[in-house]
């Protein structure tokens, strides 16, 4: 398909997020505003709070509006007024709770808009964190029909929305992550470190991660980057279990891989996944990874001798041994790097992306 590239005939996407705070969903968001044909779409960036982003648009064709409003649900009127001004043929979101704010208020926008929706996570283990969660879960079953078609970041996921909240297999379309191209240099290997990437929340699960790795009876240096609401409690077990000379919380970096491209092994405690980024950053720096096999996409990334080993969820002294068995697997890091850049390139992903917004807004003009 070759739409016309005249401005008139561009296709105006209208892009909505919470924040450009460091995440993966925001990562995933600046990914695309940087890299979509700007020759296809015409894109306004929305998002609800940006007073303090972590990643940047650095696309001078995407047009970035900072509605200023602390929660979605203060958001309804604006977005009505931005849509009005800009009149999109697609609208995207891609929160979760944003998703279903827009699709209680499906209604109040023209049927001739193109709703997308992006999950993130997995709906139905998620939905039980929410403060609510049976008016939570409701709210999806009774609402999320509206939504024209919603992005999965993986199999795991559609199956999910199919099975638990009556969306047709038709409307959920898996579109995995996509990761960066790596040029760096695979660096000499050094013995037995350890690197976690990821927010200190308790569905990380790195208290796990720490107990494992207590149980082992090698050397080590473990690295845990990021930051969270669980900081002070992890290094109090760090401190319980005397591992202060092997276990370090570096806090957040803007480049969490930077130095630690030499590390052995990738370790991901988390209680469920939707499709974590930091597998496939891990996968495109060649680093083999040891995960707990885990509601989500995580066993969608890692093939068990591959690039890595999955662990019954839950057992730590299990998690202890596949490490040191990890560590005696002659895994060819060239040959993680090369299909994790296959497989999930930023090129492929985006260009997948593009095609789905050109074919539904295509048949959604037929249609009418």
């Amino acid at each position: 398909m070759q739409p016309d590239t005249n401005d008139n005939k561009k296709i105006k996407l209208l892009i909505l997020t919470p924040t450009l705070e460091c995440g993966g969903s925001e990562k995933y968001v600046s990914l695309l505003c940087n890299n979509i044909n700007s020759q296809q779409f015409a894109v306004t960036l929305a998002v609800l709070n940006n007073e303090t982003p972590f990643y940047k648009i650095t696309n001078n064709d995407v047009a970035l509006i900072d509605l200023k409003v602390k929660h979605a649900r203060s958001s309804l009127f604006k977005i009505k007024s931005l849509v009005k001004q800009h009149k999109p043929d697609i609208i995207f979101s891609t929160s979760n709770h944003l998703n279903i704010y827009l699709a209680v208020f499906r209604q109040l926008f023209s049927k001739k808009i193109i709703f997308i929706a992006r999950e993130s996570s997995v709906v139905s283990i998620n939905s039980k964190r929410a403060k609510f969660p049976v008016l939570y879960t409701w709210l999806i079953k009774t609402f999320y029909q509206r939504i024209n078609f919603i992005i999965c970041q993986s199999k795991y996921m559609q199956q999910d929305l199919i099975d638990n909240y009556n969306i047709k297999k038709e409307k959920a379309i898996v579109i995995n992550n996509p990761v960066e191209e790596n040029s760096l240099m695979l660096a000499a290997t050094k013995k037995n470190k350890f690197i976690t990437v990821a927010r200190l929340s308790e569905e990380k699960g790195i208290d796990r991660l720490i107990r494992s790795v207590a149980n082992l009876t090698i050397p080590f240096t473990y690295y845990i980057i990021g930051d969270g609401n669980k900081t002070e409690s992890l290094q109090n077990l760090i401190n319980q279990l005397q591992l202060q000379s092997k276990v370090f919380l570096t806090g957040k970096k803007d480049n969490p891989f930077g130095e630690m491209e030499d590390a052995d092994l990738f370790l991901m405690g988390s209680h469920y996944e939707g499709f974590p980024n930091t597998l496939l950053e891990a996968g495109a720096l060649g680093i083999p990874v040891v995960a707990f096999n885990v509601p989500g996409g995580i066993r969608e990334i890692i093939t068990d001798g591959e690039n890595g080993l999955l662990v019954k969820d839950g057992d730590e002294k299990a998690f202890a041994a596949a490490i040191e068995k990890a560590l005696n697997i002659d895994f060819n890091r060239q040959q993680i790097k090369n299909n994790t850049q296959k497989i999930f390139s930023l090129n492929l992903i985006i260009k997948k992306t593009e095609t789905l917004f050109l074919e539904l807004h295509q048949n959604f003009n037929l249609l009418k």
